[in-house]
């Protein structure tokens, strides 16, 4: 199948496409640090002087549609969190990787 998931998309109802939309804003990223964040009641200049970043780059981290690893890593290890990725396979198989702060936070 070489069709892309743009075309794809095109194709489907305006209905279906609103509700792809509203699932995938729910799931960003961002978004889900940003709670965790709050409610760790750090605030945005928190997590920057903690992880030697900016306000404006941690900002930019929650509102992004795309994120380094190694930025998650030191914005949750700011706040005393950490990360967990799980890798699955399509035969239901899964890898957990537990990223050591020692190794990722300067």
């Amino acid at each position: 199948m070489d069709t892309d998931w743009k075309t794809l998309r095109a194709e489907l109802p305006e209905d279906v496409r609103a509700r792809l939309d509203e699932k995938r804003g729910t799931r960003r990223l961002g978004k889900a640090l940003a709670e965790v964040r709050k409610s760790m009641n750090a605030t945005q200049n928190d997590v920057a002087a903690r992880a030697a970043m900016t306000q404006n780059t941690v900002s930019k981290i929650e509102n992004a549609e795309d994120v380094l690893v190694s930025s998650i890593v030191r914005y949750m290890h700011s706040i005393g969190g950490g990360v967990e990725l799980v890798l699955k396979t399509p035969d239901g198989k899964a890898k957990r990787i537990d990223f050591d702060p020692e190794i990722y936070v300067k």
